[in-house]
């Protein structure tokens, strides 16, 4: 039976110079940011427009902290 390698063995400037990416978790899809994006959205549908736009700058701002 041939050895095998692992990519996960690999230094980093190795896998640059062979062109090979370490793949991503799948923690959080695409779908998911979708999902969460319109939950998050129902709970602000009572707001107004102007309401709603300083819910979410408020959001923001608490969440650069």
């Amino acid at each position: 039976m041939p050895a095998t390698m692992n990519v996960n063995d690999l230094p980093p400037a190795m896998l640059k110079q062979l062109g090979i990416r370490k793949q991503k978790g799948q923690g959080f899809t695409k779908e998911s940011v979708r999902s969460w994006s319109l939950k998050t959205l129902a709970l602000l549908a009572e707001l107004s427009q102007d309401q709603r736009r300083r819910v979410l700058e408020h959001a923001l701002k608490v969440n650069r902290f």
